[in-house]
């Protein structure tokens, strides 16, 4: 009985753990954009939002550039015309933190779907309410949904329509 015991525990230190996800496919320009918040009337809730925004209606209602910071440069915005050719995957994150995100990868794979692979960092929790938005802009040709790969997890997906 101890044998079997041991065996089994054996057994599952040595099972390899699952491979984490990664992007698939060609890699695609992109640019990521630091320089918007959440509105608080995007009517977007709950802790994540996974976001394929592919015109400046639909942009506008969810973010709003914030003000540039006093002796800071302006911040990078999305140019105009912008949606001609693009799109925007955007990410929000809804906790007592604030969320900081740093790109990893951009691609696009033969099935139209494009992985956006990012680390996510968590702040100090606090005791407000914070909305960290991850907004970056990608070619709209051939892209059919976007998959966001956050610290080597898929989670969660979105349609580009």
């Amino acid at each position: 009985m101890i044998r079997a015991a041991l065996f089994v525990a054996l057994v599952a230190v040595a099972a390899p753990a699952r491979a984490a996800d990664e992007a698939k496919g060609e890699k695609v320009p992109h640019t990521d954009y630091e320089a918007y918040f959440e509105k608080n009337s995007s009517g977007l809730k709950g802790d994540a939002s996974y976001l394929a925004l592919t015109g400046t209606d639909g942009f506008d209602k969810v973010f709003a550039a914030r003000p540039p910071l006093i002796g800071k440069p302006r911040p990078a915005l999305l140019p105009a015309g912008a949606f001609d050719k693009q799109f925007v995957a955007a990410v929000v994150k809804r906790g007592n933190a604030v969320t900081t995100y740093t790109v990893e990868a951009v691609t696009r794979d033969t099935d139209g779907t494009v992985y956006v692979q990012y680390k996510a960092t968590a702040g100090p929790a606090g005791t407000a309410t914070f909305a960290s938005p991850l907004v970056v802009s990608v070619p709209k040709e051939g892209a059919k949904k976007v998959t966001f790969i956050e610290n080597g997890k898929a989670v969660g997906t979105a349609e580009v329509k």
